[in-house]
């Protein structure tokens, strides 16, 4: 069993060291330059990404606010229904029933449009910063010789200088310090 083990260790041993080789063979060949980013800190430090936040939660908050106020309003309304309700002819509060559960239905839509207003909104605005974020990594890339940028969880070892992460924040917090969310209720 023992030497079944170290025949393992040696095969994957020699695959990794061949494998080692013939990268460094065809990058010495090819003049391959590559680099890493820290997408986590990128999204934590870009300010376009917080105005889309930002953004996104205010608008959460007004559809919130209107929203209440429409509850609120449509509370009442169902109030007085059911004061008048000893008072009113069948075939009226039959009436008035259906224009009050119209008015939930609409309400009901209406929060629900918005819902999908806000997410489509936050999602275009992610959209085009994925957008901006290919831009300005390819630039910075193509200015420090660099071939192929990959993100840093996606390796095992990279050099602090081939780590592109500092200079794609700050020139991405430079060129597009806010992201406008468009918020289409038509």
């Amino acid at each position: 069993m023992q030497g079944w083990r170290r025949l393992w260790l040696l095969f994957a041993l020699t695959v990794a060291c061949a494998v080692g080789s013939n990268t460094s063979v065809w990058a010495d060949e090819h003049g391959t330059r590559v680099a890493v980013i820290e997408m986590v800190r990128v999204l934590s430090e870009a300010t376009a990404i917080h105005s889309i936040r930002t953004q996104g939660e205010a608008q959460r908050k007004s559809y919130a606010e209107d929203t209440q106020r429409e509850s609120e309003r449509l509370r009442g309304v169902r109030d007085e229904l059911q004061q008048q309700a000893t008072l009113l002819t069948p075939a009226v509060l039959e009436e008035r029933q259906r224009a009050f559960n119209a008015e939930v239905s609409t309400a009901d839509q209406r929060a629900k449009a918005r819902g999908e207003i806000l997410q489509r909104a936050v999602t275009e605005g992610e959209i085009r910063f994925r957008e901006v974020l290919g831009i300005v990594v390819g630039e910075v890339a193509t200015e420090q010789g660099i071939d192929l940028v990959l993100p840093v969880h996606e390796t095992i070892f990279a050099a602090a200088e081939f780590n592109l992460t500092d200079m794609v924040i700050e020139r991405l917090n430079e060129a597009y310090p806010e992201i406008v969310l468009t918020f289409d209720e038509n």
